[in-house]
């Protein structure tokens, strides 16, 4: 594949989005409380590892599970795989139009990026290198991706323009890089582990700026739809995980948006403004945002 060195710069906003406090308010009023489940995803069995991604319409969900992805109904249904066994994906985002999916792969000893046509499953490998990358999230105008990478002997954050095959480093420092997520005004914010500090850390217009540290983990970010909020997972202690949203409109807040859960290693992904979905004690919930309770998102999977 031909890596050029030209890309496409990050498009630009104002840190202040203006409706961050709205937000915060609606939790309030609303707290969030980890509900109790009536079913359980495929045949109650909670498994290590999700990843969900829904459509841009909210109206579809993949998720990676059994190191495969499938096709999943939000309400009661079957789930139908959408690449075979032994795959090995991990992690995979929807096209802003809902057509691709880009995802992870391990093959041949390390992870690499592929796309899958969406719904019909066919799928052609991305990246083709001896290095890792994972992670990917699509640029808004879906003519990029973003991701984690260890070409340059840690993991950084990098952008590959899809058609050219140009290859871009956005982010360059000490540590590990995680999760790359784009939000739709084109700001991309990460996480960073280094020594004791897991940090969060927002890149625009080819400025890095440090919205928060902690000396317990902080991963997987995720864009509130509209930008100026990031949802992550928080990790206090061994025992305890929860999603936490951080509001960027003023000086970067903390508030609980789940409670007695064990939060998984991939971001939550929105529905709507108003819901989002995550995976949880091992199975895929929707939840209202700022709002309980939680339900899960029940299914089967049909194996061919």
């Amino acid at each position: 594949m031909n890596f050029g060195a030209r890309m496409k710069s990050p498009g630009t906003s104002p840190l202040r989005y203006g409706f961050g406090a709205r937000l915060l308010a609606l939790c309030l009023c609303c707290p969030a409380a980890a509900g109790l489940a009536n079913e359980l995803t495929d045949s109650s069995t909670a498994v290590p590892g999700l990843a969900v991604a829904p459509s841009p319409d909210g109206a579809k969900l993949v998720i990676s599970r059994d190191e495969r992805l499938w096709r999943v109904p939000l309400e009661r249904g079957s789930a139908t795989p959408l690449t075979p066994a032994g795959a090995n994906a991990r992690n995979p985002d929807f096209s802003p139009d809902g057509n691709t999916i880009v995802y992870q792969s391990r093959q041949a000893g390390q992870w690499d990026l592929w796309l899958l046509d969406y719904p019909d499953g066919g799928a052609r490998q991305l990246t083709d290198t001896p290095y890792n990358e994972v992670e990917p999230d699509f640029w808004p105008d879906g003519h990029s991706v973003v991701f984690a990478s260890d070409r340059a002997d840690s993991y950084d954050v990098w952008e590959l323009h899809l058609s050219s095959g140009a290859l871009r480093r956005l982010t360059g420092r000490s540590g590990r890089a995680s999760f790359p997520r784009v939000s739709e005004r084109g700001d991309v914010v990460y996480a960073n582990e280094s020594g004791n500090r897991w940090s969060l850390y927002l890149l625009r217009t080819g400025v890095t700026t440090l919205i928060a540290s902690r000396t317990h983990p902080l991963r997987a970010p995720s864009w509130h739809p509209g930008g100026g909020v990031v949802v992550v997972n928080e990790q206090p202690n061994p025992n305890q995980s929860h999603l936490v949203m951080l509001l960027l409109d003023s000086d970067p807040m903390f508030k609980e948006l789940t409670f007695g859960e064990d939060v998984g290693h991939a971001p939550a992904a929105w529905l709507s403004s108003e819901e989002f979905v995550y995976a949880a004690d091992g199975l895929v919930w929707r939840r209202p945002f700022g709002s309980s309770p939680r339900r899960s998102v029940p299914f089967r999977s049909l194996t061919p």
